[in-house]
């Protein structure tokens, strides 16, 4: 009886211990060394204490304005960027002439891009309303040609990696003539000599004034909108200086002598398709236009042995100083938007001059009609990119208009007498300073 009184006892404690441990373990305070005499007891403890199961945050969102061109090119190659980079592109079809004035609104309703790509002249207004981010370019900045570089820096800073230039040139019918010479003088005597109805169609005349295509009847010979030494200044307004007198004073003598045409945009467009004229002078985004004939493009002839000092236009990518994601944003320019296959898919989609070195090398081999409008920036300068600006189009435009419509006397409406082009250019570069001085 004793022996199993003992025995029923000893079970008892066995029982009792295995309860004790099944309790300590599950509360834990014991451990697997613990547990060594009751190892069931160690698997109902993995199952009570796993880890939940969890769900990965969504990626990032990157949004992107674009005009559709471009935004075409882009779309079926953000896939390798967001696999790579683990965030979402949304590249969102924009109207181009309305992305300077919409992101300016959108961004501070917190509903803007992240990245807009826009025009360089749109740089000083909005870095001064605050609306654009610096950006650091780093060894890339050795890629871009210098004209795109400078034509988004602005007050010591860049604000936007530069894609593509664009500046005039000289389209020439290769039925009529072979190329485009490099003197007015000799340019008009092909003309006399393939009898057509008119020589050089170029938009800024018919009653259609166009600064930006005759800037160089204004540059090319010491002319200047703005001194633009170290950045632009306003203060310091060319207009009605020797060098832009003297090239207004030229344009006056090629209009009388019927080498220029008073023609607007599509007047000069359309002479030229027909054949009516031998010449056209406006930009690379014209030649799809341009190929009604069998055409060749050249230089602008030299002005009294200048080159032909036309206005560059450089597109570029911006960082909205808006976006909460402006380090990511900086990413994609530079480590996707920026690489030759990008802006390569870019270019074949709207063919505008490379502002990389690296693209306009792949360009220039099969294009040779590039490699002229890029020799045409190259004389170049960019748009002035500050506020200011936006006080010199309309004087400018409306006094070399005078110039080329030969729209001389006086007007009734405000009595002004402009008896000749330097008295045009004067009148311009007054109403500019006014306006400037005025806020």
């Amino acid at each position: 009886m004793k022996g199993t009184k003992l025995n029923r006892n000893k079970l008892r404690m066995i029982v009792f211990l295995l309860l004790f441990s099944l309790v300590a373990t599950a509360c834990g305070g014991g451990t697997t060394e613990e547990t060594v005499d009751a190892p069931e007891a160690t698997e109902a403890p993995k199952e009570t204490l796993a880890a939940p199961a969890t769900t990965a945050p969504p990626p990032e969102v990157i949004v992107v304005w674009a005009e559709e061109k471009v935004a075409t090119a882009l779309a079926p190659l953000v896939g390798a960027y967001e696999a790579a980079a683990g965030v979402k592109v949304e590249v969102v079809i924009y109207d181009f002439g309305a992305i300077r004035t919409d992101v300016q609104t959108a961004g501070p309703a917190g509903e803007g891009p992240d990245v807009f790509l826009g025009a360089h002249d749109w740089v000083g207004e909005l870095a001064a309303n605050g609306v654009v981010a610096p950006m650091d370019l780093g060894a890339i900045a050795s890629d871009i040609f210098d004209v795109g570089v400078t034509a988004f820096s602005y007050g010591g800073n860049v604000y936007g990696f530069p894609y593509a230039t664009e500046a005039i040139a000289m389209f020439y019918n290769a039925d009529l003539v072979d190329s485009v010479p490099t003197t007015w003088e000799e340019l008009k005597a092909t003309c006399d000599s393939a009898g057509v109805e008119l020589c050089v169609g170029a938009p800024g005349g018919g009653g259609g004034g166009d600064a930006y295509h005759n800037h160089p009847f204004v540059a090319s010979s010491g002319g200047y909108v703005f001194a633009s030494e170290g950045g632009f200044d306003a203060s310091d307004v060319g207009l009605d200086n020797a060098g832009a007198i003297s090239a207004a004073e030229y344009l006056d003598g090629l209009v009388k002598n019927g080498t220029v045409a008073s023609t607007d945009y599509g007047g000069s467009m359309s002479a030229f398709q027909e054949g009516r004229s031998v010449y056209w002078m406006t930009g690379p985004w014209a030649r799809g236009d341009a190929s009604a004939v069998n055409y060749g493009v050249g230089l602008i002839p030299e002005f009294s042995g200048y080159a032909a000092t036309p206005f560059v236009g450089v597109r570029g990518a911006m960082i909205s100083s808006f976006s909460d994601k402006q380090v990511l944003a900086q990413s994609f320019i530079l480590d996707f938007f920026a690489t030759v296959e990008v802006q390569q898919a870019m270019y074949e989609s709207d063919p505008r001059l490379p502002a990389t070195k690296s693209l306009f090398a792949v360009v220039e081999a099969a294009d040779p009609i590039a490699a002229v409008f890029a020799a045409s920036a190259a004389n170049g300068i960019p748009m002035p990119n500050i506020p200011e600006m936006g006080n010199v189009w309309g004087p400018m435009a409306d006094a070399l208009l005078v110039i080329r419509d030969q729209a001389y006397g006086t007007n009734e409406e405000t009595g002004v007498t402009i008896s000749n082009a330097s008295d045009a250019m004067k009148l311009a570069a007054e109403q500019v300073r006014a306006a400037i001085a005025g806020g």
